[in-house]
């Protein structure tokens, strides 16, 4: 049993389990000072000697203040704590007992937070701050996810990933899709991903051939989204540059000379410079079918293709 040492109180942690239990403090000048206000000179506290908590209005470091000779009868009710006053702490690790009011026959007691309140506090702190820092892992994972904001300032990074001579040349190609209504391969259309992002995953699988798994770890999507994408913007492009502005309507002479290189300053009437190709394909099962296919100049079944090409390289015929 611990029991308060102050003269007149009778506040014991068996009958009051709400209240803490104070030791004398280790310094002696403080110690000197904790028995001048409990009027107990001729004391001597031991390692045993408490004080309660009740004497404590203002917290443990401001030292026992409240007495039933200072507070104008013997023991008050004591009401909710003001603004010039502080609520009590939960024990601490020295403190025995549980915090707050006065002696055994008050009335009505003032209450602190229990150690199962506190604990339950903490578990919750704790599981908040693991799913903070998890949002802020897959945060860092959006910011890393590759984009066309990333290599829009280096020319030479925007060339090896598309081919083409800078950053402008792609926004040009984006203005000219965002004009048209795209129909999606899959029937269903890709918001989370913006239409500059879409266009470089296209241009990137057309200049480096990435590879499907590449292509979704870098824009951070799945391997149909990456299909769907590529299918209809190399369509669109497609339906936009050749369908709709060079389909039977190879340049002209005079328009060719507007950007002739200089190696072909000595061919300046050159129209359009043709090239055949064979690209080798398996046999077929029909006859007729192969008998197409054979080339007697490769000796085996091809593919045949007429190529006319603009002298400044661009392809105008197929």
């Amino acid at each position: 049993m611990v029991q308060c040492c102050v003269p007149s109180c009778n506040n014991r942690n068996d009958v009051n389990k709400t209240i803490s239990y104070y030791r004398f403090p280790l310094d002696e000048n403080e110690k000197r000072r904790w028995l001048k206000l409990i009027r107990r000179k001729d004391f001597t506290p031991n390692y045993n000697s408490r004080v309660c908590g009740w004497h404590f209005p203002h917290g443990k470091a401001a030292g026992p203040t409240r007495f039933a000779w200072n507070e104008g009868k013997a023991f008050p009710h004591i009401s909710q704590p003001t603004k010039r006053q502080k609520k009590m702490l939960p024990a601490t690790v020295e403190d025995e007992g549980r915090a707050e009011p006065g002696p055994s026959h008050l009335g009505t007691a003032q209450k602190t937070p229990s150690s199962s309140n506190v604990l339950v506090l903490e578990i919750e702190n704790e599981m908040l701050r693991k799913e903070n820092d998890k949002l802020k892992k897959e945060l860092e994972k959006q910011k890393q996810t590759f984009s066309f904001s990333q290599i829009s300032s280096h020319p030479d990074i925007v060339n090896y990933y598309t081919g083409l001579p800078d950053a402008a040349t792609v926004l040009f190609l984006e203005t000219l899709l965002s004009k048209f209504d795209l129909q999606y391969h899959f029937d269903w259309t890709v918001q989370k991903m913006p239409l500059i992002d879409q266009l470089l995953l296209t241009l990137m699988k057309l200049r480096l051939n990435c590879g499907l798994v590449d292509l979704s770890v870098r824009f951070n999507c799945c391997g149909a989204t990456v299909t769907n994408i590529f299918i209809t913007i190399s369509s669109a492009l497609y339906d936009i540059l050749y369908v709709g502005m060079m389909e039977n309507k190879i340049p002209s002479r005079f328009k060719n000379q507007t950007s002739l290189p200089h190696c072909f300053q000595p061919f300046p009437n050159c129209w359009i410079v043709l090239n055949c190709t064979e690209v080798a394909v398996s046999n077929t099962e029909s006859l007729d079918t192969q008998s197409h296919l054979y080339s007697h100049y490769k000796g085996g079944t091809t593919l045949k293709a007429l190529i006319g090409v603009a002298p400044n390289g661009f392809i105008t015929f197929a």
